[in-house]
C-alpha cells in the first residue's frame, strides 16, 4: 500500500510539473522590432517599468505607448483612426481597464484568438487636495462639496465605475460633476485644487503623495470588479514579439512590478496538468483515510 501511495505521489508530481511547464514555456529566443501599445492611463508608470524589465532580455525591442481612457482608445482602434493619415501606426497590444473595451474589440474581430488575458485588479479611491480640511466618511458626503471630478463615462471606465458607485449610494444626478479626459486628468484637477474631490483608482492616488490624499475608500461591493486585461490585435505588424510581451505581462517579474505600485495580480487559472495532479493527490489521500478507518474499525 505504501509503495502504491508513493508511486501515486510521484505521478502527481510529474503531472504538476508538466502543468507548470505547459503554463510557463521557457523563452528560446529574443525578439526585436517595435511594439505599439494602447493602454489605460492608470498604467502609465508601471507599464514603462515592465517594458524596461523586458528589454533586459530583448534589447532590440522598442515600445511606443499611447495612454488614455480605455473606452476611447478601443473606439479609435475599431474606427481605424490609428491607421489613417500619412503615418499609420498599427496597434500591437491593447492593455485595458474594464472588460467592456476588450469585449467591444473582440466583437469587432480585432483580437488574435487565445491572446486575451486578465492580469490585474484595482479599487476606487475618493481623493482630495493634500491641504484640504474636508472630512469624507461616506460616499454621501460628496453631496456637501461644490465640485467633484470623475472620468468622462463615455470614454473612461473609471467614470463608469464612479457612476455605479453613485447609483449604489443613492446620489446619482445630485452632484456637480467635472468630467476628465482620463483618470490622470482627474488626478490633475484635484492636485491643482480645481475641484474639491475626485474619484480615481487607488494606484493613481499613490502617484502624487505630496499633492493629493485618499480621503475615503468606498466599499468594493458598490461598483463592479475593476479588471485589467490585455490582448494582441490582428493589425499587429510584429506578432511574435507582441505575443511574447503579452505573455510577459503575466510573468512573476512583471506582476511584482505591478504589485509594488498597488495593483493586485489575478491568479492564473490552473493548468490541465495541475488539475490532474490535485485530483490524483486528493483521491489517494481519501483512500489512505478510508484504509485507516477500516483498520481501526477492525481493531475495535
Amino acid at each position: 500500500m505504501k509503495k502504491r501511495y508513493k508511486l501515486a505521489l510521484a505521478t502527481a508530481s510529474i503531472a504538476l510539473g508538466f502543468g507548470v511547464i505547459q503554463a510557463k514555456p521557457a523563452q528560446a529566443a529574443t525578439f526585436s522590432g517595435p511594439i505599439n501599445i494602447y493602454a489605460a492611463a492608470s498604467l502609465t508608470e508601471t507599464l514603462v517599468q515592465v517594458e524596461d524589465l523586458y528589454k533586459k532580455s530583448n534589447p532590440n525591442v522598442t515600445f511606443m505607448n499611447n495612454f488614455g481612457g480605455s473606452i476611447g482608445l478601443a473606439n479609435q482602434i475599431i474606427m481605424g483612426t490609428n491607421l489613417m493619415g500619412t503615418n499609420p501606426k498599427p496597434v500591437d497590444i491593447f492593455f485595458s481597464v474594464s472588460q467592456a473595451p476588450l469585449d467591444s474589440l473582440q466583437l469587432a474581430n480585432q483580437l488574435i484568438q487565445g491572446t486575451r488575458q486578465d492580469i490585474l485588479n484595482n479599487t476606487l479611491a475618493i481623493i482630495t487636495p493634500i491641504n484640504s480640511t474636508l472630512r469624507i466618511s461616506s460616499v454621501q458626503d460628496l453631496l456637501l462639496l461644490n465640485k467633484v471630478a470623475i472620468g468622462n463615462p463615455a470614454s473612461v471606465p473609471a467614470g463608469v465605475f464612479a457612476q455605479q458607485l453613485f447609483a449604489n449610494s443613492g446620489i446619482s444626478g445630485k452632484l456637480n460633476l467635472v468630467l476628465g479626459t482620463d483618470v490622470r486628468n482627474v488626478l490633475s484637477l484635484v492636485s491643482n485644487n480645481t475641484v474639491d474631490a475626485g474619484i480615481v483608482y487607488t494606484t493613481d492616488a499613490k502617484t502624487l503623495p505630496g499633492k493629493v490624499k485618499i480621503a475615503y475608500t468606498p466599499p468594493i461591493n458598490t461598483y463592479s470588479p475593476i479588471v485589467y486585461g490585455s490582448a494582441v490585435l490582428r493589425q499587429t505588424q510584429n506578432p511574435n514579439a507582441a505575443k511574447d510581451f503579452n505573455s510577459f505581462l503575466r510573468s512573476s517579474q512583471a506582476l511584482s512590478v505591478f504589485q509594488v505600485s498597488g495593483f493586485t495580480p489575478i491568479p492564473e487559472p490552473m493548468t490541465t496538468g495541475g488539475s490532474i495532479a490535485v485530483g490524483i493527490v486528493g483521491l489517494m489521500m481519501k483512500r489512505k483515510v478510508a484504509t485507516k478507518a477500516k483498520a481501526k474499525a477492525a481493531v475495535d
